[in-house]
């Protein structure tokens, strides 16, 4: 066992520190700096790391500690930085613009990730990158390779890393993209941690650089028993981890912990540790303990007081019994040094346990509370293409016209694979043939494209009428004004119409503002009729003018559908009906997300087939308070 090893286990056990806080602390760095020890065995097996920690001087001395042993373990590179927003063509690589113009002839270039075989990817901000950048990365973890596939060129690069994920942010459900979580063998917590927690120094736990290179290098040497396999498998159930990919990397780091140490299989011991650092901080559940053994007890025939017993027949038993127990132990003397699979497996189970995350099960509580996600459907706006502004969207054939970008390096791009075509045909042609010149034509120009994302408008729709008021606003009123402040969170916009009498009125335009809004719904009246139609109108105007502005529209009605005033004014239910319905038909022609919340005391038709009618996802809900009525609407516009 390696002093590492040693020190670790050493903190683990209560009785041999008197500040368990500060104990536990220091664990925590140990553990850190054996990841990065690890990393540098084997990057690509094990997928890398996710380190959720802000900058500051925690986070920095852990980067130069795994720079150190990077370097120690052979890496020329070792942490190559990933830009946030990087393009497709500096992440995977392209045409190499600078080499094909003087040659005239193709030539490709290495993106980022070919540049990082046997090295490590740093990915500052990881909660923040693009998901086509993560779907890269994922596939060149998974595959060992990248395929360049541009401008009618093709190669296959071979690359193996290991991603150094850091997870900056703020929130507590910002996290990376879950597949990289996924591919990763390690997740580290640096947060919880101050510059008072760290030792004064890490010059003790630096190995020798001759250790970590024949650990690199004898790793494919190093077996795994199936009853240590056995053994793993039961203590993920335990823990409630069912991914083959979290096995896999738990495996490949015994792996690396026995050729660190120098030895040809994994121990008990090394996996302890890989549990502990793999599959105990995914655990989704705490291990059970086995249920005590129940005593067998003998049936009412077989009992027999002592004094009836012949002792001739009890000393013939015994003597039989104690030839019996001597036979079984010679039996299993050979095997008393082996370790049953149920045994080894009760050993690193104690050893998990002992490594999950404090504060599990209050997580695990709180994930089981959120009974819908959250945050409002829809929540970043729609996705278009646009020609101006946003995230590059790679280019498309076409002329710089009608406010279209001409993006002239992949013009240049485009073009000059042919050069020595089109050189030869001007020579044919018996044309002079211009020295210096890049013969560019239609056919090449290459426009940009930018992905935008409009922001959302909410908009709540509420029956402020004498029926509704008698039943419902209250629990509407509630509702809605949770739903403005997650709109508030999501920086969406929001707006508020009620209708009641024989208008509908927009009491709160378009709006950021979540002290604007608290205020016009806390003063909404109510009682009169249900002029239905007239707010089907007014609210589809409305967020057909936001969407003429770039804004994605979302339109959620809080009523009972029972409409008792007509478009005119008049009253009467069966006109005023009619009018809805032809309002609704109307309404359905702009496809806008809608949700209708049927707030009757008991659910009616009227109101499911109104729903129907626009074309929004109905729910009824007769017996919800404010609480139920915002998280059904949340859940029920991200369906939409």
């Amino acid at each position: 066992m390696s002093k590492f090893n040693k020190h670790i286990l050493s903190l683990e056990n209560p009785e041999q520190s008197q500040e368990i806080s500060k104990s536990a602390k220091l664990e925590t760095w140990l553990r850190a700096l054996q990841v990065a020890q690890l990393l540098v065995i084997n990057p690509h097996g094990l997928g890398g790391v996710i380190v959720r920690a802000r900058s500051g001087p925690v986070r920095d001395r852990w980067l130069a500690y795994l720079n150190t042993i990077a370097q120690l373990g052979g890496m020329r590179l070792p942490l190559r930085k990933m830009p946030l927003g990087i393009s497709d063509e500096n992440l995977i690589g392209g045409i190499d613009l600078d080499q094909t113009l003087r040659t005239g002839k193709a030539v490709l270039r290495q993106g980022l990730l070919a540049q990082c075989d046997q090295q490590l990817l740093l990915m500052p901000m990881a909660e923040r990158v693009e998901v086509g950048a993560v779907a890269k990365v994922v596939s060149a973890l998974d595959n060992g390779f990248i395929s360049i596939e541009r401008d009618g060129q093709s190669r296959r690069i071979e690359s193996h890393f290991g991603v150094v994920a850091l997870d900056e942010g703020i929130e507590d459900d910002e996290h990376p993209n879950e597949k990289i979580r996924q591919r990763v063998a390690f997740l580290l917590n640096l947060d919880i941690l101050g510059w008072r927690d760290l030792p004064e120094t890490d010059d003790d736990f630096v190995p020798d650089s001759q250790s970590l290179q024949d650990a690199r290098e004898n790793f494919s040497n190093v077996t795994v028993s199936e009853d240590s396999l056995n053994a793993l498998v039961g203590v993920a159930e335990q823990l409630g981890v069912i991914s083959i990919r979290a096995l896999n990397l738990a495996i490949n780091t015994a792996k690396c912990l026995a050729a660190f140490d120098a030895e040809d299989e994994v121990s008990s011991l090394h996996l302890q540790r890989a549990i502990a650092l793999v599959l105990s901080p995914r655990a989704t559940r705490m291990p059970q303990s086995a249920p005590p053994e129940e005593e067998e007890l003998p049936s009412e025939s077989e009992e027999q007081p002592e004094n009836e017993q012949d002792p001739v027949d009890q000393e013939q038993e015994d003597d039989k019994e104690e030839q019996e127990n001597q036979e079984d132990q010679e039996d299993q003397e050979p095997e008393s040094n082996a370790e049953t699979p149920q045994a080894l497996e009760d050993e690193i189970l104690e050893a998990a346990q002992a490594a999950i995350p404090a504060d599990l099960l209050a997580r695990l509580a709180d994930l089981a509370d959120l009974k819908s996600p959250k945050g409002m459907g829809g929540k970043t706006g729609a996705v278009k293409v646009g020609r101006m502004r946003g995230r590059p969207l790679g280019n498309m054939p076409g002329m710089p016209e009608g406010g279209k970008t001409l993006s002239i390096i992949d013009t240049l791009r485009a073009a000059v694979p042919w050069q020595r075509v089109r050189r030869a045909e001007m020579l044919a042609a018996g044309k002079t043939i211009p020295l210096g010149k890049i013969m560019i034509r239609k056919e090449d120009f290459r426009i940009k494209r930018y992905q935008e994302r409009t922001q959302t408008l909410t908009m709540f729709i509420v029956d402020a009428s004498g029926s509704s008021a008698m039943h419902r606003l209250a629990e509407a009123k509630g509702a809605v004004e949770l739903l403005l402040a997650e709109c508030y969170i999501r920086r969406d916009q929001v707006a508020v119409m009620s209708f009641r009498g024989s208008t509908a009125e927009l009491i709160l335009a378009p709006t950021r503002s979540l002290v604007k809004a608290k205020r016009a719904l806390s003063g909404l009246p109510g009682g009169g009729g249900t002029p239905l139609s007239r707010a089907i109108d007014e609210s589809f105007e409305v967020a057909s003018a936001s969407m003429r502005k770039g804004l994605s529209p979302a339109l959620v009605f809080l009523t009972d559908g029972r409409a008792n005033i007509a478009k005119d004014g008049s009253p009467g239910r069966p006109k005023a009906m009619e009018d809805a319905q032809q309002s609704a038909r109307a309404a359905a022609y702009y496809s806008f997300k809608s949700l209708w919340i049927d707030t009757s005391p008991q659910a009616r038709d009227e109101g499911k087939a109104m729903a129907a009618l626009l074309g929004s996802m109905y729910l009824p809900l007769p017996n919800a308070g404010a609480n139920e009525v915002s998280q059904a609407i949340m859940q029920g516009l991200k369906k939409a």
